[in-house]
């Protein structure tokens, strides 16, 4: 191997993990194939202390880049393997897939409870409300509604913008709370008719909420709270879900209302041109927000 190649592979293989000596000493093991070599010829070669290069060694190792060997007891010999580099790097690509996974959950609740604590010293007006969901938070006020926060989220990557409103409607048998989030695609194609997109961002909302109804029963929000569930149906042929919560058996709460599983709220995905509106709350709620949406966007034909 060339030495220009030799740097190029070393700056490479620091993209995966690995320090400059560590990548240096595991490109050496990867010249001697299956056979791997032993410290004394590495130190030869490598020009490395001995005492340096068992420290690299025992790194690689601990990060499951080499294999090591024992090929005699006393005195004691040791033969270090690089393991393969596709097989490594695979494995390495697997795990980020997965902790970016992880991150992508994370981000949808930790990262939407943070933003919202971070707009909370905002004044929430429809004057200060950004102007692109103006027109259908205005009709809410009118009807005292109020807007509890907003966060607002730009994605080039995805090719959207999205406003999350928390709302607290004027009434409400269980609670006032409600909610609004609109995706809007920058591209000018009608999505009324993209199934697979409608179903992903209802999707989304579904599993937040879920997400947000057992943190509330963990933390005691919800008294006596014991489970949660979402039946998925339609509105008017929108795709939504009926949203329901069981109280304890014996409880205070249960035995008022004498049912296992009680109706809280729905939720539905309304695709209208290049925007999905997603809406939850309480029925009474929910229709307001679902005739105030189709009314903004004057689809009359829709309802």
């Amino acid at each position: 191997m060339k030495d220009k190649e030799k740097e190029i592979y070393i700056q490479d293989l620091q993209d995966f993990g690995l320090t400059a000596d560590e990548a240096i000493v595991y490109l050496a093991l990867v010249e001697r194939g299956h056979n791997g070599d032993m410290v004394g010829r590495l130190k030869y070669n490598l020009q490395i202390a001995r005492t340096t290069l068992y420290g690299i060694l025992e790194k690689l190792s601990d990060k499951g880049w080499i294999e090591v060997l024992e090929i005699r007891k006393q005195p004691r010999r040791m033969k270090f393997i690089a393991k393969p580099p596709l097989e490594i790097f695979n494995e390495i690509l697997v795990n980020l897939e997965g902790k970016i996974e992880n991150l992508k959950q994370k981000r949808l609740y930790i990262g939407d409870t943070l933003d919202k604590l971070y707009q909370e010293k905002k004044e929430l007006t429809i004057d200060t409300i950004h102007p692109g969901s103006q027109k259908y938070i205005e009709p809410l006020i009118s009807k005292r509604w109020k807007v509890k926060s907003e966060v607002i989220e730009h994605s080039e990557s995805l090719g959207r913008i999205v406003y999350d409103y928390e709302l607290i409607g004027h009434k409400g048998t269980f609670t006032q709370e409600c909610g609004l989030i609109i995706f809007e695609y920058n591209y000018k194609r009608n999505i009324e008719n993209d199934i697979n997109l409608i179903q992903a961002n209802l999707n989304l909302l579904l599993s937040k909420t879920e997400y947000e109804i057992k943190n509330e029963g963990k933390n005691n929000e919800i008294p006596d709270f014991e489970d949660v569930k979402l039946e998925e149906t339609k509105f008017n042929g929108f795709l939504g879900a009926l949203v329901y919560i069981k109280f304890k058996e014996g409880s205070i709460v249960r035995n008022l209302i004498k049912e296992e599983w009680v109706l809280i709220g729905k939720e539905a995905a309304i695709p209208i041109k290049n925007k999905i509106f997603l809406i939850h709350g309480e029925d009474k709620n929910f229709q307001i927000l679902k005739e105030v949406i189709i009314n903004a966007e004057e689809f009359h034909h829709l309802v």
